[in-house]
């Protein structure tokens, strides 16, 4: 690991253990330019302090960013700063604002995010969730008024590095439709898992949607088609063009009523029990609060059986061990891609970005008056196999 990764270093380290697949990356369309990773945070700290947000919190918020782009969760990276700058200026999400716990128990508690930033409400309240766990064997921790956290699996991977199993719930903006509707009654609702053995580490990190809207304003970055079925447009068409798709969020269901109901599921947790807004109380209108509902567990796997890591071990050996219907096709794991990923941007030594999301963000740097994001090299070809 070079020394540009290293406050991402826990991430990796917590990933180790899969057996990829070496395969040759086709050409992805779209001009990319590359930018080294320190240059990417310090772009993102510059700007967060420029709307106020003090040096203290300014890290954690810039680290959970660029790790999402280092795993190729892009909707949920650099891609999203300007979406946190805005609810920043408006007030939706208040600088100086902690979250606060309301009631507790020794296993459980209700937090109140009062309005902070989604990735402080969400580092809180899965280190309380741990705190917990670590006494009662889990931690249920529910909480309301928070906003959009990004990329949910980092708050579960906080749990997986205690030697615990983190469960992490949020609900959304209404942006799903229900199977044979034509307008959006629910969020796209997102859930992620995370526990490590010693050779193998199941990751999950999914939205109940096909793809989620991060996938679709990525796709319209980079000036690519949409595939048929991610996302209807504005009549409740599919569409494969970007820009309709995001013009009056229609996403389709992951698997139809199952992922509809998954997520209802999800809003009915995190919405409903938590007296946060839910389904299409939850305003789509970014000019409004959102009041987010959110659910994190932790659980410790050896309150139930002291040899949990080896069985995690033989579990995902055995799913990995299953024969392919196509020998180019290797059956992966949950995570597997993500960790695939974040090999190809060691190789690159660099992070890789579309040219039209950094004109986006030289504006950005314009208007905050800070200094634009430096490009390590210009129109790279960026090549990926997953």
């Amino acid at each position: 690991m070079w020394p540009f990764f290293r406050p991402v270093q826990w991430l990796a380290s917590c990933l180790r253990g899969y057996h990829m697949p070496g395969k040759a990356f086709p050409q992805q369309r779209g001009d990319t330019s590359l930018v080294l990773v320190d240059e990417a945070r310090r772009f993102i700290q510059d700007c967060l302090m420029r709307v106020g947000v003090p040096a203290a919190k300014v890290r954690c918020i810039s680290e959970f960013l660029v790790v999402a782009d280092y795993r190729g969760n892009f909707g949920h990276g650099l891609n999203r700063l300007d979406v946190y700058l805005d609810d920043l200026q408006r007030g939706h999400a208040k600088v100086d604002a902690e979250p606060t716990i309301l009631s507790e128990t020794l296993a459980t508690a209700h937090v109140s995010g009062n309005s902070a930033l989604g990735v402080l409400v969400g580092n809180f309240c899965m280190d309380l969730a741990v705190q917990k766990a670590e006494g009662a064997g889990i931690g249920f921790v529910v909480a309301k008024e928070s906003h959009h956290f990004g990329m949910a699996s980092w708050y579960a991977f906080r749990a997986a590095l205690q030697g615990l199993a983190g469960l992490v719930m949020s609900n959304a903006a209404p942006t799903m439709m229900a199977p044979h509707t034509k307008s959006a009654s629910i969020g796209a609702n997102c859930l992620a898992f995370c526990v490590r053995g010693r050779d193998y580490h199941f990751v999950l990190d999914m939205a109940a949607s096909v793809r989620d809207i991060g996938a679709v304003e990525w796709a319209w970055a980079n000036d690519e088609y949409i595939p048929h079925g991610w996302a209807a447009n504005e009549a409740g068409f599919s569409t494969i063009f970007p820009n309709l798709a995001l013009r009056s969020p229609l996403l389709y269901p992951a698997g139809g009523h199952k992922g509809y109901c998954l997520s209802a599921m999800i809003d009915l947790l995190c919405g409903v029990l938590s007296g946060a807004q839910y389904a299409s109380h939850i305003p789509l209108d970014p000019r409004q609060p959102s009041n987010l509902g959110q659910v994190f567990i932790a659980l410790d796997p050896e309150f139930f059986v002291p040899n949990f890591m080896e069985r995690l071990d033989d579990f995902c050996g055995r799913i990995q061990d299953s024969k392919p219907a196509e020998e180019s096709q290797p059956i992966r794991l949950p995570g597997e891609l993500e960790r695939m990923h974040m090999n190809y941007v060691e190789d690159l030594r660099a992070l890789p970005y579309p040219n039209t999301l950094l004109t986006k963000y030289r504006d950005v740097a314009s208007k905050l008056c800070v200094k634009p994001i430096e490009l390590a090299f210009h129109r790279c070809q960026s090549k990926k196999s997953f």
